[in-house]
């Protein structure tokens, strides 16, 4: 009888895996990778004594991994499914066996003792499990290794061996494995190694002197233990142009909040915008190498949603930050208190039905504060399809005036899967305190109370000097408003023209006096008048008042009435500026603010669409998402040219 192949990956099969496979005694191959296969892996694939390669990569099996698996002659492939238990020592039989890929399941255990008779592997694979136990020193013994990937131990404490021969090695990553002591200088003796990854453990002492004579692409030994002087960091360094993390979160933290920072410039609040062009590049730490595209350049960290593909919501999500391994955002300065903090995320890598990566899994854990609040997260199931969007939401405290928020990659989910951009994956940021209580407003020392009046009286005659230069200047007031004709029939760029007056006018209280800001509070459309040439005036003034960012709350507590609100207000949260930009959508529904008698022209259209998208961003839960004055104008001055 002739000998069978059988390759159906990649073919969408649903179901479970026939036990009837078990009877072809014949197979020689066989590939079900990346289909949605269920269920548990036949027993009876242990009579298929021909089959020299089996290949179930990327699919969702559960279960434990049979035993009879030790009786094939080749076990290529188990990666990327739910198989559960521990490993079957009978697969130390193998002793034929090249490559055993075994990650991201959910395996526990050691690895048996009995796996030292594989020495002919070339490839171990068998990260993103829930393994305990130290790396077994046989594993030194693997001469023949290619690559060795070992991931996220939950064990104490190992070091290296004395000794080991893996000459032929080029890809070695022990991530995240306790491992403590210092870096063997052996490893300088594996002349094939071009990728090491040692990151996330204990390891002491600095970089070999040795390490000199390597030729790597890539090196990753950030979030260790080492303690050096800055000089010394690179002395030991390969001295080719390989991409290398040495990452030191202490010095991070000493040159963005040294000591003796004033107790005025500590923040209360932090808005990130993870992948858009405006965010704070300083807090952000990003380690790794993606491991199916071990190449990709930082370009790569920075995703835009896939062509045709349309996430529900907002334009937030059109981008996000990815990062392979780590991605951690630090706040720097912050006022000790507790926090709300939001992270929005939204899938809009693995989407792509044409080559299977909508089937794909990102699961990471994420870190507030250095505690796992949340382990395994995957975006597509929280928010149940791709681009589809989910926000998790978690209170942190902050004492020593640091929050970190790391995503972490702990090896699950798709690693090889195309586009192979594994790892956490983030669309914002929101931080906010809990409640006003929180924080007291620091100020340099106590005042007498004639002092303070003295302040009151001042800072009230300067507001009146103020408006009364804005009225002679014609920002405000009624000067030149003898309110046009009622029946005054306004045309589309006439609107647009009104609504570039308000901005403007906003833009000045907010941002052009040089010395305070001015918030309006009470923007509504009786207090938008418009002169003979329909130009518009902001007035009604009343409620307006100088915005301290030094006491951010002041305004929850005064008496009035406050017609048109931000939530801000309601929520008793920090008031800036923001909260004027807020009227630009405060009540109604989009569809309601295109007047029907304007003419269904592309160009009218197309620019009603952009202003109301600039509408709904400006009417954003999260004040610091909302754009500024300046941003609105310059987006209005850019449709009206």
């Amino acid at each position: 009888m002739s000998k069978l192949n059988s390759d159906l990956s990649d073919n969408t099969i649903h179901g479970s895996i026939p036990y009837q496979i078990g009877y072809l005694f014949q197979l020689i191959t066989l590939s079900l990778r990346q289909n949605l296969l269920t269920g548990e892996i036949p027993p009876s694939f242990g009579r298929l004594s021909s089959l020299q390669v089996l290949s179930l990569r990327s699919n969702q099996l559960s279960g434990e991994i049979p035993r009879e698996l030790g009786d094939l002659s080749q076990l290529r492939s188990l990666p990327e499914n739910g198989l559960s238990g521990t490993l079957p020592p009978e697969l130390g039989k193998l002793s034929n066996l090249q490559e055993l890929w075994l990650t991201s399941n959910n395996l526990r255990g050691d690895l048996p003792k009995d796996y030292e008779n594989l020495k002919n592997l070339t490839t171990f694979e068998i990260s993103g499990n829930n393994l305990s136990g130290p790396i077994p020193r046989f594993i030194a013994k693997w001469v023949n290794l290619y690559s060795l990937f070992v991931t996220d131990l939950q064990t104490k404490g190992l070091s290296f061996p004395e000794s080991a021969n893996l000459s032929s090695i080029l890809s070695l990553t022990l991530r995240n494995c306790s491992i403590t002591g210092s870096i063997p200088p052996y490893i300088a003796n594996w002349n094939q190694l071009r990728f090491l990854d040692l990151s996330f453990n204990n390891l002491t002492g600095g970089i070999p002197s040795t390490f000199k004579n390597l030729f790597l692409y890539q090196m990753d030994l950030a979030y260790n233990q080492f303690r050096f002087p800055e000089p010394e960091t690179h002395k030991n360094l390969p001295h080719n142009n390989s991409r290398i993390n040495l990452t030191f979160p202490e010095e991070i933290v000493r040159k963005y909040c040294p000591d003796g920072q004033k107790k005025s410039q500590y923040n209360y609040n932090l808005h990130i915008n993870a992948g858009g062009d405006k965010h704070y590049i300083e807090g952000i730490c990003c380690n790794g190498h993606f491991y199916g595209d071990s190449m990709a350049d930082s370009s790569k960290f920075v995703q835009k949603v896939t062509c045709g593909a349309a996430v529900t919501g907002a334009s937030l999500y059109d981008e996000a930050r990815l990062c392979p391994n780590s991605l951690k955002y630090y706040g720097f300065c912050l006022r000790n208190g507790n926090y709300n903090i939001s992270l929005y995320f939204s899938e809009i890598v693995f989407t792509n039905n044409d080559d299977y990566s909508s089937s794909a899994k990102r699961v990471f854990d994420i870190y507030i504060q250095r505690e796992l609040r949340l382990k395994d997260f995957n975006i597509k199931e929280m928010a149940r399809h791709s681009n589809n969007v989910t926000i998790q939401s978690f209170e942190a405290s902050v004492r020593e005036h640091l929050l970190e928020i790391e995503l972490f990659w702990a090896g699950k989910g798709s690693l090889y899967a195309p586009p192979s951009f594994h790892g956490p994956l983030t669309s914002a940021i929101s931080v906010t305190p809990t409640t006003v209580q929180n924080f007291e407003v620091n100020r340099p020392g106590r005042l007498s109370k004639i002092g303070i009046v003295a302040i009151v009286l001042g800072a009230v005659l300067a507001l009146i000097l103020f408006l009364a230069l804005m009225s002679r200047l014609g920002w405000i007031g009624d000067r030149e408003l003898r309110d046009a004709n009622s029946s005054t029939r306004l045309d589309w760029p006439t609107r647009v023209r009104i609504c570039h007056g308000i901005v403007k006018g906003l833009k000045y209280l907010h941002e052009d006096n040089p010395s305070r800001k001015i918030v309006h509070r009470n923007i509504k459309p009786s207090n938008i008048l418009l002169d003979g040439n329909l130009n518009a005036k902001v007035s009604d003034l009343g409620l307006a008042k100088l915005y301290d960012e030094e006491n951010p709350y002041k305004f929850i507590q005064e008496k009035g009435t406050v017609v048109y609100m931000a939530p801000e207000y309601a929520m008793r949260k920090a008031i800036t500026e923001k909260v004027d930009a807020i009227v630009l959508h405060s009540k109604g529904r989009l569809s309601e603010l295109v007047d029907k008698q304007m003419p269904n022209e592309h160009v009218v259209m197309k620019q009603a669409k952009i202003i109301l998208e600039l509408a709904m961003r400006c009417v954003d839960q999260s004040p610091t998402l909302r754009p500024t004055m300046s941003e609105v104008l310059s987006e209005l001055e850019r449709i009206s040219n």
